[in-house]
């Protein structure tokens, strides 16, 4: 049986760990002056090289022949046999599957016998976070004085599970996730001696996909090595061999359904998401890879530039994309009917009308033939009349928010408004479209669209959108800087300008009078066929064969 490439191309030194040179030259030091701990913890992500240390570490400390940088000789006897597998003083241990406090009380009883051949008799206990707590405890005072010729390491990736007990018994040491440049390392030092070739873009497909895993990345490669169909050359390996073998899409095509979602072309949206499932490639890998091409799309127009392709999209469509595609990574893991979950995604975006590409030229040219300056109304509009408010004069039914008539419509400042050349919006269009906007920005903050919703649109003063609000708290929530920048934002993306936010209280809505039980219940009229009470003297009605059983008492 051959082995994968991550067995084959295992680390065997210290100096042929990629990425960890901290780590290891506090244990090449460590080796080199005899100073060996009683208990190793290596911590990190999976694949980060936690059991090849181990293993070298293992070596180091047997070695006939250490070197004199630390690294075991991988020549004398002790050295061969760990390497492969037939070192009887080297016990390795899965947690995830001897968890129990049986398993340990089983270690302990062995831990007096001395080595068969080598120094050390090492212990290897991997995902040690699994061990139940009677197992920690049983544990615990070995780790801290074992034997003089045991040595623990053990190692996790999650060491927020272990209890503090045995953190302060162990020296620690971090793991770090690869470098893409780290990543690249390894595969291409992997495939030479393979003797494939990768093509740079097809390199880049493996590094992206490991993310950041070395073990991921050897992984990745063996399977592309020996499954690669289309080439010519089978000593080369193409991008789309890669892309089809690891059950990815082009990038080209994720960024054509995308900008589609973002338009509002439901038909085009979803026949590329059919043309995904009929070619057998995994709706979860596609959302990851979805959501890995927008996030480049975000960092570049964040840093103030824009991403070939999507230059007519603004940033808060960007950010809605990611959102909702985020959620739906979540939810499709678990769905029975993932396709679904897409569908009702590209509905939604097209209900909302938020997808339109926010195209600045057009709407710009439209709107200087309709929309009008404002300057003149700040000018002539007329004073707002006080406005009395008067107690209620009688009880309300419920504790329901009436209002009244405000003292100017939206319809009689618009009338007032005088026609001009020039502005930003078109104030009949924004009115028209209102609707659509709450709707934007009911997706993204479902209380600020309910406020909005009783709320009235009156004007546009130059680049000002004022609003009218029933209450002073209404007021300071839309003008809270992220409710505007989000009002703002939605109105953009459907016109292409933006504006600022600004409100105006009607003093003239009142709130009805709230009234407690007792005083509805003192109220409530007495019915004229209630059957009147009896005097307390008269004696109820009692069953005859009650009486007759307390007669005698």
């Amino acid at each position: 049986m051959s082995k994968s490439l991550y067995n084959k191309y295992r680390s065997q030194t210290f100096d042929e760990l990629v990425g960890q040179e901290s780590v290891t030259k506090l244990l090449k030091n460590a080796v080199k002056k005899g100073k060996i701990a009683n208990a190793y913890l290596l911590v990190g992500s999976r694949g980060t090289g936690k059991t090849s240390t181990a293993r070298i570490l293992a070596k180091a400390l047997n070695c006939s022949h250490l070197t004199e940088e630390g690294n075991p000789c991988n020549e004398c006897d002790h050295c061969m046999a760990i390497s492969k597998g037939s070192f009887l003083d080297l016990i390795e241990i899965d947690a995830a599957s001897n968890r129990g406090i049986d398993q340990i009380r089983e270690l302990k009883e062995k831990l007096e016998f001395s080595p068969s051949e080598g120094r050390f008799k090492i212990y290897i206990i991997d995902e040690v976070h699994m061990l139940t707590k009677e197992a920690f405890n049983a544990l615990l005072k070995t780790l801290e004085e074992p034997p003089a010729h045991v040595v623990f390491i053990l190692a996790t990736t999650d060491v927020h599970k272990l209890p503090p007990t045995i953190l302060s018994r162990c020296q620690r040491y971090d793991f770090k996730l690869g470098t893409d440049e780290q990543i690249r390392k390894v595969i291409v030092r992997s495939a030479k001696a393979e003797k494939v070739e990768f093509e740079e873009v097809a390199l880049d497909v493996l590094v992206n996909n490991a993310k950041g895993s070395y073990r991921d990345a050897m992984s990745l490669l063996d399977v592309v090595v020996s499954g690669q169909m289309q080439s010519d050359k089978p000593e080369i390996i193409t991008e789309s061999e890669v892309r089809s073998i690891l059950g990815m899409t082009s990038d080209a095509f994720v960024d054509s359904f995308v900008k589609a979602l973002l338009s509002g072309d439901v038909k085009q949206s979803l026949e590329l998401i059919y043309q995904v499932e009929k070619d057998g490639i995994n709706l979860a890998q596609f959302v990851k890879q979805l959501l890995e091409r927008m996030r480049k799309v975000l960092v570049a127009k964040v840093s103030g530039g824009d991403f070939p392709g999507f230059e007519a999209f603004s940033l808060a469509s960007i950010n809605k994309v990611i959102s909702d595609f985020i959620t739906l990574d979540r939810s499709i893991k678990f769905s029975s009917f993932p396709i679904l979950s897409f569908e009702l995604l590209i509905a939604q975006y097209a209900q909302t009308g938020i997808t339109t590409p926010t195209n600045v030229s057009e709407p710009k040219r439209e709107v200087v033939a309709k929309v009008t300056p404002m300057a003149s109304v700040k000018k002539e509009a007329p004073a707002k009349p006080a406005v009395k408010v008067e107690a209620p004069s009688k009880v309300q039914e419920d504790d329901t928010i009436e209002e009244e008539e405000p003292s100017n419509s939206a319809s009689e400042v618009e009338a007032d408004m005088p026609a001009s050349s020039g502005g930003p919006l078109d104030f009949a269009l924004l009115k028209e479209k209102w609707t659509n906007i709450i709707q934007i920005i009911q997706s993204n903050n479902g209380p600020l669209a309910a406020i909005l919703k009783n709320s009235q649109l009156l004007n546009l003063e130059g680049n000002t959108m004022n609003l009218q609000v029933p209450f002073e708290f209404y007021k300071d929530r839309v003008e809270d800087s992220k409710s505007k920048e989000l009002i703002s934002g939605a109105i953009k993306d459907l016109f292409g300008s933006s504006v600022k936010i600004a409100c105006i209280v009607n003093g003239s809505v009142k709130k009805k009078k709230q009234v407690s039980a007792d005083f509805i219940l003192a109220n409530v009229p007495a019915k004229e066929d209630a059957p009147k009470k009896e005097s307390s003297s008269a004696k109820p009605p009692v069953n005859k064969k009650v009486e007759e059983i307390f007669a005698g008492m």
